[in-house]
C-alpha cells in the first residue's frame, strides 16, 4: 500500500492515505480528483482537469470553459456544486458552464459521484460534481504559485490564511491569461472561424478571481463560516459559436453553520453574461445579455446511521437577444423553484456487508414571465401557450458493498433519479424571421416537456494489494422521457406571413438507454516505478420516431472509447512520467442533428517534478509529437453554433512553480 500511496499523491502521503481510506471504507461510490493531480497537468479549468478521470470526457468550445460529459450525461443532466452550494451559468450556449466559475487555486479536491446515487442534491440524473475549496490550517500560511506555458499562458496566484482555536480566515487572488492556442497544423484556433484579421492573435481569455473565507469555532462541534468569491472574465473566445464573451461576471456567497449533528448551508450566486459577434466578420450584429441568479438553503441532521434533510432554492434565468435591430426575450425571465426532502440510511448488516438506502421527494415549479414570453411561438410549434408547470416526483437508490476478502470489495446498486426540464428547454423563444441564414430555422422551447427519469444499475469491483490497485465499474441506464433536440416541422395556426413549411430546432422527450463502463489499474513494478492504465466506454441509444423527424437511434454528444497508459518513476520527492492517451473513432453519431464522425487519435505527454524544502516545481509537454486532431465534437451548442470544428492544442509546454510558507 505504501507504494501505491507514493503514486497517488507523491508530495503528501498523509493526504493520499486519507483519500484512499475514505473512498474504500466510507464513500465507495465517490471518487476524488486531488489538487496535486490538477497541478501536474496543463488544464485551464476544472472541466478539462476532470476529463483525466475514467468515465468523464470534455467538450471544447474554445481555449477555456470546457463542459464535461459523464457516462454520456452532460449539461443539465449533471448536478454541479461548490462546497454544497449551487451556481448556474447564464449563457444559453453554455459558454459558462458551472465548472468555469471557480479557480484552481481555490480547489482542495473535486468529488465525483457517477450515476443517480446522490439523494442529497437536486437534479443528479447522471451524476454529481462537488468542488471542495481550501480550508485554512492552524497558524499563518501562504502559497504563491506561478504557472506559465505555451501560447502566452500566464497564471499567478497567491493565498494567505490564518487559523487558531477560535477562528480562521483566508484570502486569495488568481489571474489567468492566454492567447489563442495553436493546433498541430501550426494555426491559431481563431483561424478556423470567421474572426477579423485583427483578432487572430488577440486575447483568448483574461480572468481575475478573488476569494475570502472567515470562520468562527463556537464550540467543539460548532462553527460558522462565511465565504465569498468574485470572478471577472473578459474577452473569452469561442470559435465553436457565432459569438464570443467580452464580459462574464460571477459572484458566489456561501454561509455554512454546523451545530453538533445539524448542518445548515445558505447561499447566493449571480452570473452576468454578455456575448456578441463584434470580433467576427459578420453581415449582422448579434448580442445576447443573460443573467442567472440563485438563492438556496440546505439543512441536514445526522443521527448514528441516518441523515435527514431538506433543500430549497430559487433559480431565476433571463436572456435577451438582439439580432440586427430586433430584440427578443429568448429566456423570458424564468423562475425554477424547488423544495425537496431527503433521507439516507447506512448500516453494516454483517462484518463484511454494508447497506446504503436513499430516498428523496421534490416538488419543482418552472414559471416564465407572462409579460416577456412569446406564447405565439410555442403555439406555432407545440400547440400550447403554457407558461408554468409544477412537477412532483420521488427519487432514491439502494447500494450494497460486500468485502469478498482482504483488499477486494464488490459494489452493486440500483438508483432512480429525476431531472426537471430547465428554463431553456421549456421556454426558450427565438424567432429568426429569416434574418439569419440557417438550416435550423427558429429555436423554440417546449412547454409540454416531461421530466427525465433515469433508472440505473451499477456493478463494481475494487482490488487493492501491496502491488496492485484496480477498479472496474459497469452500468446500464434506462432513461424514460430523455430530453433530446430534434427538428420540428409541425405548425399550428401559423400567423400571416409564416410559411406552412416553417421549421424549428426544439426539444422533445424520447426513451433512451446508455450503458458502458470504465476500468483503471496501477501496478507497482518496484518501490519507485509504476505502470498505470485506464479505459472508458459509453454507448447511447434512443427510440426513433419518424413522425417527429427522429430517425437516428444514436444519442448526440456521446463520446468514443478512450484509454490511457502511463509509466511513472516516483520517489516521493521527485517524479517523471510518460503517458499515452487515445480515443477511438466515433461513428455512432446523430445524423438528424448533422453530427459528424470524429476520427480516432493518440498523443504522448511527458512531465517531471519535485519538491525541495518549501518549493515545488512541475514541468511538462503535452502532445509531444504535435498531433493535429479533434476530440469528440459538440453539436448542441445552438442556437448560435457556428459550425466550426475546434481542433485540440498542438505541442504545449508548461511550468508550474509554487512556494509554501
Amino acid at each position: 500500500m505504501k507504494r501505491l500511496l507514493l503514486l497517488l499523491c507523491p508530495f503528501s502521503m498523509a493526504i493520499a492515505q486519507d483519500i484512499v481510506l475514505e473512498s474504500v471504507e466510507v464513500r465507495a461510490k465517490r471518487e476524488t480528483l486531488t489538487e496535486q493531480e490538477v497541478v501536474e497537468s496543463f488544464a485551464k479549468d476544472p472541466g478539462e482537469a476532470l476529463s483525466s478521470m475514467e468515465g468523464i470526457w470534455k467538450l471544447r468550445k474554445g481555449g477555456i470553459a470546457n463542459d464535461i460529459v459523464m457516462r454520456g450525461f452532460s449539461g443539465r443532466n449533471l448536478s454541479v456544486l461548490f462546497d454544497g452550494a449551487r451556481i448556474w451559468g447564464a449563457c444559453p450556449n453554455r459558454m459558462d458552464p458551472p465548472l468555469f466559475h471557480v479557480d484552481f487555486a481555490e480547489v482542495k479536491e473535486i468529488e465525483v459521484i457517477k450515476g443517480p446515487f446522490d439523494v442529497k442534491n437536486y437534479g443528479s440524473l447522471g451524476g454529481t460534481v462537488n468542488i471542495v475549496t481550501v480550508e485554512p490550517k492552524k497558524g499563518l500560511h501562504g502559497k504563491l504559485n506561478v504557472g506559465v506555458g505555451s501560447f502566452s499562458y500566464f497564471n499567478p496566484s497567491l493565498s494567505l490564511s490564518y487559523g487558531s482555536d477560535m477562528f480562521y480566515g483566508l484570502l486569495g487572488y488568481s489571474y489567468r491569461y492566454s492567447k489563442p492556442y495553436k493546433t498541430g497544423e501550426g494555426k491559431r484556433f481563431t483561424e478556423y472561424a470567421n474572426y477579423k484579421p485583427s483578432e487572430i492573435d488577440s486575447t483568448a481569455f483574461s480572468i481575475n478571481t478573488a476569494w475570502a473565507k472567515l470562520g468562527f469555532k463556537l464550540a467543539k462541534d460548532s462553527k460558522v463560516e462565511l465565504s465569498y468569491t468574485a470572478q471577472r472574465a473578459r474577452d473569452v473566445l469561442y470559435p465553436y459559436l457565432m459569438m464570443d464573451s467580452p464580459k462574464d461576471d460571477a459572484d458566489r456567497l456561501n454561509l455554512k453553520v454546523s451545530y453538533g449533528k445539524l448542518k445548515l448551508n445558505a447561499y447566493y450566486s449571480y452570473v452576468d453574461h454578455l456575448m456578441n459577434n463584434s470580433k467576427r466578420r459578420a453581415m449582422m450584429f448579434m448580442e445576447t445579455k443573460a443573467r442567472s441568479k440563485t438563492y438556496g438553503v440546505k439543512a441536514e441532521y445526522d443521527l448514528k446511521n441516518l441523515s435527514l434533510g431538506l433543500e430549497a432554492f430559487n433559480w431565476n434565468w433571463k436572456a435577451k437577444t438582439k439580432m440586427g435591430s430586433v430584440s427578443q426575450n429568448t429566456i423570458p425571465d424564468v423562475d425554477t423553484t424547488d423544495f425537496g426532502l431527503f433521507g439516507e440510511y447506512r448500516r453494516k448488516l454483517k462484518k463484511d456487508l454494508r447497506l446504503v438506502v436513499g430516498l428523496r421527494i421534490d416538488t419543482t415549479q418552472t414559471k416564465a414571465s407572462k409579460s416577456k414570453v412569446d406564447t405565439a411561438l410555442y403555439y406555432r410549434y407545440h400547440g400550447t401557450k403554457s407558461t408554468s408547470r409544477r412537477d412532483t416526483y420521488p427519487s432514491g437508490n439502494l447500494q450494497l458493498f460486500y468485502k469478498l476478502s482482504e483488499g477486494i470489495e464488490f459494489f452493486s446498486g440500483i438508483g432512480y433519479s429525476v431531472r426537471v426540464p430547465d428554463a431553456q428547454e421549456r421556454y426558450f423563444a427565438l424567432d429568426r424571421m429569416g434574418m439569419v441564414e440557417t438550416r435550423y430555422g427558429d429555436w423554440v422551447g417546449n412547454p409540454n416537456l416531461k421530466p427525465s427519469k433515469n433508472t440505473e444499475i451499477d456493478l463494481g469491483l475494487k482490488l487493492k494489494t501491496e502491488k496492485v490497485s484496480a477498479d472496474i465499474s459497469l452500468f446500464y441506464s434506462f432513461v424514460k422521457d430523455f430530453i433530446t433536440l430534434y427538428n420540428d416541422t409541425s405548425v399550428h395556426g401559423s400567423p400571416v406571413g409564416v410559411d406552412s413549411d416553417s421549421k424549428a430546432r426544439s426539444y422533445t422527450n424520447v426513451d433512451a438507454k446508455l450503458y458502458g463502463g470504465e476500468a483503471k489499474a496501477t501496478l507497482a513494478l518496484t518501490d519507485t516505478l509504476f505502470l498505470e492504465g485506464g479505459a472508458s466506454y459509453v454507448r447511447g441509444k434512443k427510440d426513433t420516431d419518424p413522425s417527429r423527424n427522429i430517425t437516428d437511434e444514436d444519442i448526440a454528444e456521446i463520446p468514443p472509447l478512450k484509454g490511457r497508459l502511463a509509466l511513472r518513476f516516483d520517489t516521493g520527492l521527485y517524479f517523471a512520467q510518460i503517458e499515452g492517451l487515445f480515443q477511438a473513432t466515433q461513428d455512432k453519431v446523430d445524423s438528424d442533428l448533422n453530427e459528424q464522425k470524429t476520427p480516432g487519435w493518440g498523443i504522448v505527454n511527458l512531465k517531471v517534478g519535485g519538491d525541495y524544502r518549501n518549493f515545488r516545481l512541475i514541468a511538462g509537454v503535452e502532445n509531444l509529437f504535435d498531433k493535429f486532431y479533434y476530440e469528440h465534437l459538440s453539436y448542441l451548442r445552438d442556437p448560435f453554433s457556428s459550425g466550426t470544428r475546434v481542433p485540440e492544442p498542438g505541442r504545449s509546454f508548461y511550468l508550474n512553480a509554487s512556494y509554501l510558507f
